[in-house]
């Protein structure tokens, strides 16, 4: 239950910030409370306040994920925190784009930053930033990732732009889509990791996923 107690004598659990260190300590009662597994669902874990309680009151949490081959993971933001990337094994392309403003070395554009990582290679994604993460060979690529708090949160910019109406869509693209074909995009926004990258999927010998008319 996500409730705060206003009491003078708080209910204490570990996520209350009105408890003291020690409460928190003997709410964490087994040294196992202070251990989190990374490496649990083959390698896709989200270690932060909710999952992992220890985390309470360091500001910062973790992930682990791996990119399949020829994958690129949907344009996002984190609104409550900086990541910072770092690529264990295989090659990965990010790209992220500072707030708007921020100009490239023209001086007429505005930036995006795309660097390549290797194994060992880190990078930062600052807070609120929109940013995405491609791999573009034939072997799956495996992450760690630091968060600047405890909690934070996603925005998927595609998605939740195709949650408005039509009409507000239409507006905000300049009807460079038609309204009778938003439907279709909808439907065609890719799930999760996975989106095609048509070179690598040749390359690859990876049969593209039909998309539905």
């Amino acid at each position: 239950v996500c409730a705060l107690s206003l009491s003078l004598s708080p209910i204490c659990t570990v996520t209350n910030v009105e408890c003291s260190v020690a409460d928190r300590y003997s709410i964490l009662s087994s040294d196992s409370d202070f251990v989190f597994d990374l490496g649990a669902n083959n390698g896709m874990a989200l270690a932060n306040r909710k999952t992992f309680p220890a985390l309470v009151g360091t500001g910062v949490s973790f992930t682990a994920a791996k990119f399949p081959a020829c994958s690129i993971s949907k344009l996002h933001i984190h609104p409550r925190a900086t990541e910072s990337l770092v690529v264990l094994k295989g090659k990965l392309v990010t790209e992220t784009i500072p707030e708007f403003g921020v100009i490239d070395a023209s001086g007429k554009k505005q930036r995006v930053i795309r660097n390549e990582l290797g194994p060992g290679m880190m990078t930062v994604f600052h807070q609120g930033a929109f940013h995405t993460q491609i791999n573009p060979s034939c072997d799956e690529v495996e992450t760690i990732t630091t968060f600047s708090s405890e909690d934070g949160g996603f925005g998927f910019v595609a998605d939740q732009t195709f949650l408005l109406p039509d009409d507000i869509i239409s507006a905000q693209l300049g009807d460079v889509i038609p309204g009778e074909e938003i439907d279709r995009i909808r439907k065609a926004l890719p799930q999760g990791l996975g989106a095609e990258i048509d070179a690598c999927l040749k390359k690859c010998n990876i049969p593209k996923r039909e998309v539905a008319q």
